[in-house]
């Protein structure tokens, strides 16, 4: 479960929130059904997440942060994600991970990921 004992989510407590989105919209989704289906189970403060994280992008701290546990998601094989449209892997359909499980998970795939790039 998400962490919602602090006004200020990680990109850890995105993780399943994702995941459990695209289970609802049947395995696929668009990125702003996305957004809309994650920020309430975040139950973060509003000026938080607005606030202005990438001081290139102008991009939202919780775009910003949606993006990255995306990313983390796909590097653990979980989900594809495009541009616009992310989507659950057979992995990612057929497997149901606790909080602590997937972060976990996630971890590991983004320090491999690292690894491969050097």
């Amino acid at each position: 479960m998400p962490n919602m004992s602090h006004s200020k989510p990680t990109e850890k407590d995105y993780y399943l929130p994702i995941l459990d989105t695209l289970r609802s919209f049947g395995g696929s989704a668009n990125l702003n059904e996305i957004r809309l289906s994650v920020r309430p189970f975040l139950r973060a403060d509003n000026r938080y997440l607005d606030e202005i994280a990438g001081s290139k992008t102008q991009e939202s701290r919780f775009d910003k942060d949606l993006n990255w546990a995306g990313k983390r998601l796909g590097d653990a094989g979980l989900i594809q994600k495009a541009k616009t449209h992310w989507k659950l892997t057979e992995e990612g359909r057929l497997n149901f991970f606790t909080a602590k499980t997937l972060t976990l998970l996630c971890d590991l795939a983004g320090k491999s990921a690292k690894s491969r790039k050097k």
